[in-house]
């Protein structure tokens, strides 16, 4: 489980090239935020790629400042409180 509240994702991006290139196995899941998904969604292209192929097995983003009511990722970690504990 990989959380990136506004923090960059980087290192994170680094992990899922290391998980492609080596092959491996096993569940992965990104939770990402940043404050506008036009112009904050660092390396989209990338993230869908991995979830199309399996390499990335979920990932929940939160953009604070797209709409009125803000959300950030902690409220999408919430949302998935029951399957983050299991």
């Amino acid at each position: 489980i990989m959380v990136g509240p506004g923090t960059g994702v980087a290192p994170f991006r680094s992990f899922m090239q290391e998980r492609e290139e080596m092959g491996a196995e096993g569940k992965s899941w990104m939770f990402f935020g940043d404050q506008h998904f036009v112009t904050d969604f660092l390396y989209q292209i990338e993230w869908q790629t991995w979830l199309k192929n399996g390499i990335l097995t979920k990932m929940d983003v939160a953009f604070s400042r797209d709409q009125e009511e803000k959300v950030y990722v902690q409220h999408r970690m919430l949302e998935h409180s029951k399957e983050l504990f299991e």
